[in-house]
């Protein structure tokens, strides 16, 4: 992300008087950070409420996934099942989207073939069983994007990728 504009921010809280700045993530983990020191129940909603990390996402899919122009692809040394492959692409998609690598954050499933390297029809098969379980859902007519609980689920999985 070299090139990336840096962020500055302004924070006044009562007496107390702040400046931050360094890229997005730095200074909104800093404001995080010190909003938590001044509002101590900030911290108890950190825990309870998921906000997926794009740093952390991103650097643990660093080696499976390669975030291109065209779209998510699948390392070429990664071998992976079709469920797992489908929603680590679609995860590399959330993460290229929110970055503003890709247009959007969603993919078709001629994309998920491509991308995965996997059968058209094996991610035909495969997507209402990952829509059943609420890890992806399908947003136009052959469009297809992960879930909240789908970035949980597949950050597990890649955790668990990593530590074989």
């Amino acid at each position: 992300m070299s090139g990336e504009a840096k962020v500055k921010a302004h924070l006044e809280a009562g007496e107390v008087k702040v400046d931050f700045e360094g890229d997005v993530n730095q200074v909104f983990e800093s404001i995080i950070r010190f909003l938590s020191q001044l509002y101590p129940n900030i911290e108890i909603l950190q825990k309870i409420i998921f906000t997926p990390d794009l740093a952390r996402l991103s650097s643990s899919i660093a080696g499976l996934v390669e975030i291109t122009p065209e779209g998510p692809i699948i390392a070429p040394s990664v071998d992976l099942t079709a469920r797992s492959a489908i929603s680590l692409v679609l995860l590399g998609a959330y993460i290229g989207g929110k970055l503003g690598r890709l247009r959007k954050d969603s993919l078709a499933t001629n994309d998920l073939s491509k991308f995965t390297g996997k059968a058209r029809k094996t991610v035909i098969n495969e997507l209402p069983r990952l829509i059943e379980e609420g890890l992806v859902e399908k947003v136009s007519d052959g469009e297809y994007r992960i879930t909240s609980l789908g970035i949980r689920r597949t950050e597990e999985m890649v955790e668990s990728l990593k530590r074989r």
